[in-house]
């Protein structure tokens, strides 16, 4: 099976599970991140968002009331996901926020159909991210932006020990980019660096063989890296930057 492809049914079969534990969506949330997300994004008015990788919709819901004339656009690979959402939509008379599954691969949208894209949480979990930052290019307005929010690997971390911890929870994740990895690829690809506000997050990680046969293999300078630590049989990344990027179509 094609790498791309089989990365994308680990990461479905995974999220279609994880997004409705408790305990995930209690990491993942994240209420003064999300007011920072949507502060970022003011200043203009919108008449298409998309939220690439929604998930429970964390970030289309908020989008969709705070611009009540636009209409936003949740797509994801999680089938369960995006069935709730739309459930949720309905009960709560939400007529301008709709959700729909992709592939994980290709964006099924017109050419220049959006004027702001916004991913949470996902970028990692993308098979082939030039490919799907050149889709993002294609799907942008002149001028549109993206609103890009992921966790960023350490630039000292140059062998990407971090990707090997969130690799063993094979939920198909791909890899952390540093910041000046993820500038390169967005400013290769047409796009200008508008801003970025970095702000920080960490995993829990049960404390299980996998786990601490690779905790036990890495140097403590690198873990000082991320703050890597067992705490109340929880190994902890305790520290661990985000990039909240706006890049802006030329």
């Amino acid at each position: 099976m094609n790498k791309d492809i089989e990365n994308v049914k680990q990461a479905r079969e995974s999220f279609d599970k994880i997004l409705n534990n408790q305990v995930y969506a209690d990491v993942i949330k994240d209420d003064n991140h999300l007011t920072l997300l949507l502060e970022m994004v003011r200043g203009r008015q919108y008449k298409r968002i998309l939220d690439i990788g929604t998930g429970t919709g964390y970030l289309a819901f908020p989008l969709g009331e705070e611009y009540p004339l636009a209409d936003v656009y949740g797509i994801d690979i999680a089938e369960n996901a995006i069935m709730k959402n739309k459930e949720r939509a309905k009960e709560q008379g939400v007529e301008n926020v709709m959700f729909q599954v992709f592939n994980g691969m290709e964006y099924p949208f017109e050419e220049e159909s959006f004027d702001l894209i916004v991913t949470r949480y996902a970028f990692h979990h993308f098979p082939d991210v030039h490919s799907a930052i050149q889709q993002m290019n294609r799907l942008l307005v002149q001028g549109g932006r993206i609103l890009i929010s992921d966790p960023m690997r350490n630039a000292n971390d140059s062998l990407g020990m971090i990707d090997e911890f969130m690799r063993i929870k094979k939920d198909g994740h791909i890899q952390f980019y540093s910041q000046k990895e993820l500038d390169e690829l967005f400013i290769s690809s047409g796009f200008e660096k508008e801003k970025q506000i970095i702000t920080n997050m960490s995993f829990p990680f049960p404390k299980k063989d996998e786990y601490l046969s690779l905790y036990q293999s890495v140097r403590n300078s690198d873990k000082n890296l991320y703050g890597i630590l067992i705490e109340n049989d929880i190994l902890w990344v305790k520290h661990i930057e985000v990039g909240n990027t706006i890049y802006v179509k030329k």
